[in-house]
């Protein structure tokens, strides 16, 4: 538990002062006694932990507070069942299938209320979810074929993709995990070249 509060941080308040049946400890379920030194985690997951002294220090405890909640812990009570998910950012796997095919799906997000904030990319299974706090899109990246083809096609959808999603032609490159299909040859011409620039 330290190191998923340590990993999804999003901030804290530290120095804090327990007030008499304010808390239990998580692990007897005892009363914790009043004037006990205590940190608040807020988590990126939007949950909000407790714990004695600091995560860094060797003897710690978990708290779970039992009154006195704050507006914060209060609104989170309400909206248990509809929080916001944050989504992590990705770089794609690709399989050989994926470069028999010739194409992938990406999915990007960018937060909806920062028309210029870094928009990044992420998984499948994430772009599926409800992501009420980001606009999201999803392109068709050309990854084998011809270097003019793919050229072609990644800079057309880069240029679209720009007019809404400012900043997706600094992240990407027309030809971004392009590969030769196998059944293209290479002329004698563009190997001399090849060994030239090598």
């Amino acid at each position: 538990m330290f190191e998923y509060v340590k990993l999804n941080l999003e901030r804290t308040t530290q120095g804090l002062l327990t007030n008499k049946s304010e808390f239990i400890y998580a692990d007897n379920e005892s009363p914790v006694p009043a004037n006990k030194t205590y940190s608040a985690y807020y988590l990126t997951d939007k949950s909000k932990v407790y714990y004695t002294n600091l995560l860094t220090t060797k003897y710690v405890r978990q708290l779970i507070r039992i009154k006195g909640f704050d507006l914060y812990e209060q609104y989170i009570s309400i909206k248990l069942t509809d929080r916001e998910t944050y989504p992590s950012a990705i770089i794609p796997e690709i399989t050989d299938k994926d470069y028999t095919k010739g194409s992938i799906n990406r999915y990007f997000i960018q937060k909806a209320n920062d028309k210029n904030s870094i928009v990044f990319e992420i998984s499948d299974s994430d772009f599926k979810k409800k992501l009420k706090l980001f606009n999201k899109t999803r392109i068709t990246w050309v990854i084998s074929g011809t270097k003019e083809e793919a050229t072609l096609k990644n800079t057309i959808t880069l240029r679209n993709t720009e007019r809404y999603y400012k900043g997706i032609s600094k992240i990407l490159f027309p030809l971004q995990y392009w590969r030769p299909s196998k059944d293209i040859p290479v002329t004698l011409e563009k190997k001399l070249s090849l060994l030239k620039t090598n």
